[in-house]
């Protein structure tokens, strides 16, 4: 079997996960799994449900049509079924990497069973993770390279059959390191099996776009391409000392890093784009601007931001994440 690669000549920074080099071959049909869509009595598969982004749930607003769910990785179908119509592609590490956490129990996660595997990219830690799979056939601590066999993929997980099996990949980056106090905090009655690689944890870039523009420019970085992304919303917030993501991506911070409280920039998805130190201080986070927008900015923001008649606000949804990112006091 041929490592899937971008570039032939030299080792790229990432591969694809499968045999399935679709993506790269301007054939996304055949790359992304398709979705099951009812819209409006009528009924379709449509491919482009597999992609990143705000790809599903579609609502009609006036003559527009809005897709308001946000899907955080890319579903790759599969190219091989045994007999019994099960997937058997071997998915591999997209880069060299520490094996960091397995779900081995597959009821456990929306994620069915998955594998979350840190790189280390210019001296800062990324995620990518691989779900839906049948078989681990790694474990925890295990180095890795690229291209080394992590599974088999599968369906399991939430809303997938066996005729949709796919691998669902993602790349992230990983909001704080008190993740387990912070989920203790706002769910307490729910146990955390995960641990800081809980998929909250987790916010995903868009590993289908990163693709094509690494197949353009091989040296392209994470965080070049990250900082490229467009803002949508910033808030400011209280220093926090259990405020970790500027430790881990020095990349975020813009200027000087002394100041009384945070303003973070954050693409529609909750991304992280930037981290910039104010001289003034707040004691509660404070939404200091929002992109403009003709349609409803729940829909846009993964209801992190709602309209109140003219002003945009934090739902309660949205405060609580930015308490994720920025703990406001002592987390229990």
């Amino acid at each position: 079997m041929l490592a899937p690669s971008l570039v032939q000549s030299q080792q790229p920074m990432l591969i694809l996960p499968t045999e399935n080099q679709g993506l790269l071959h301007d054939d996304p049909a055949s790359f992304y799994q398709y979705v099951q869509r009812d819209f409006e009595g009528q009924v379709s598969q449509p491919w482009e449900g597999g992609q990143y982004g705000f790809v599903r749930n579609p609502v009609r607003f006036g003559s527009a049509i809005i897709y308001t769910r946000f899907h955080e990785g890319i579903d790759i179908r599969p190219l091989n079924r045994n007999a019994s119509g099960e997937p058997t592609d071997v998915v591999h590490a997209i880069a060299e990497g520490k094996v960091a956490y397995t779900n081995t129990a597959a009821g456990s996660s929306n994620y069915g069973r998955y594998v979350a595997v840190e790189h280390s990219f210019d001296n800062c830690p990324y995620y990518s993770l691989y779900a839906h799979l049948s078989v681990i056939m790694v474990n925890p601590g295990d180095q890795v390279a690229q291209n080394a066999p992590l599974a088999i993929m599968g369906h399991t997980g939430e809303g997938i059959d066996r005729e949709r099996a796919h691998v669902h990949l993602e790349l992230n980056l990983m909001l704080n390191g008190h993740f387990n106090e912070w989920q203790s905090k706002y769910f307490p009655k729910d146990i955390n099996r995960h641990g800081i690689y809980n998929g909250m944890n987790l916010a995903g870039l868009d590993i289908g776009r990163f693709y094509l523009q690494l197949q353009k420019n091989p040296t392209l970085t994470v965080a070049q391409f990250v900082l490229s992304g467009e803002p949508w919303y910033r808030v400011v917030v209280p220093r926090s000392p259990q405020m970790d993501l500027q430790e881990r991506y020095p990349w975020l911070v813009q200027g000087s890093q002394t100041g009384q409280s945070w303003e973070l920039t954050f693409d529609r998805t909750g991304l992280p784009l930037r981290i910039r130190a104010l001289e003034e201080s707040t004691s509660e986070p404070i939404l200091s601007w929002v992109h403009p927008s003709p349609y409803p900015q729940n829909w846009m923001t993964k209801d992190h931001i709602r309209n109140h008649g003219s002003i945009p606000a934090l739902t309660v949804e949205g405060r609580r994440f930015i308490d994720l990112i920025c703990p406001s006091g002592p987390l229990k």
